[in-house]
């Protein structure tokens, strides 16, 4: 089975588009603004990403450039504007400045992206208020296509914090018995191998493929890496399909988490 995310998306989008117009029939319109301090051009890709998704769903969308001196002051306006609802600080921040810091000062309820101390600790606490979007992405593409989680062995390849640590934390509470992985651990191939569900989050094009994982298993492909000019994923798609259901790379976990940003806006307008 291959786990394309762009029904799931389409499903998502269209019910933000949804609540988008009855929340405009309240006189409030759902508004996201990325507080910019680099011309770095992946960074680029991803607002246009990002624009193009807001103006498709009836989002307002704008941009706030900012640098090192104003980073605090335009973050601290953002939390304050009653009108913005969504905030995304986009990476990388101005040399100097802490991002963690600035996460700190950002309001939880704008927070978007989930990755503010307090929406993070929320998950800890299994009471989530906003979730990071590539994690909430990939649980709810397994649930989309029913893949048993209760009981499961599953093993995460990479622990960021917007990705394979609150992901465990996700997993766990829906029962799920989690091994998380990263660059110092031993035997990784023996993780995956005895695992029912891999979820790979590491950067390193085409790691993953078939020998690393068990017959009948599930694969979740987080990765996005270029490659003579091609986008593809940390698990080799074309050996893993023969042996396992896997993911799309592209039109997989990212289409997804694109949607859930979206609707992480509007949810954010409504108050939650």
């Amino acid at each position: 089975m291959i786990l394309d995310g762009i029904g799931l998306a389409n499903k998502i989008k269209n019910e933000v588009r949804e609540e988008v117009k009855t929340l405009k029939s309240k006189g409030i319109t759902p508004a996201l603004r990325c507080l910019v301090s680099s011309n770095d051009k992946s960074t680029r890709v991803y607002l246009n990403s990002i624009k193009r998704n807001c103006d498709k769903l009836g989002i307002d969308y704008a941009e706030v450039e900012t640098n090192s001196k104003n980073i605090m002051e335009d973050l601290k306006s953002l939390n304050e504007d009653d009108k913005v609802h969504g905030v995304m600080l986009m990476h990388p921040v101005p040399t100097g400045v802490d991002e963690i810091s600035l996460l700190d000062m950002l309001n939880p309820q704008k927070d978007v992206e989930g990755r503010t101390p307090k929406n993070l600790g929320k998950i800890l606490l299994d009471i989530p208020l906003l979730v990071p979007c590539t994690a909430q992405a990939v649980v709810e593409l397994l649930e989309y296509y029913n893949i048993p989680l209760k009981g499961a062995d599953v093993t995460i390849v990479g622990r960021s914090t917007t990705v394979g640590k609150p992901l465990s934390l996700l997993l766990m509470s829906r029962n799920a018995t989690i091994t998380v992985c990263h660059s110092k651990t031993r035997n990784l191939i023996e993780k995956t191998r005895h695992a029912d569900v891999v979820v790979v989050a590491i950067g390193k094009a085409k790691m993953i493929d078939e020998n690393w994982i068990k017959e009948g298993s599930v694969v979740v492909d987080v990765g996005i890496n270029v490659v003579n000019g091609k986008i593809v994923g940390d698990v080799d798609f074309d050996s893993v399909s023969k042996k396992a259901s896997v993911s799309k790379v592209p039109g997989g976990v990212g289409t997804v988490t694109n949607a859930i940003l979206m609707r992480n806006v509007v949810r954010s307008a409504k108050g939650m």
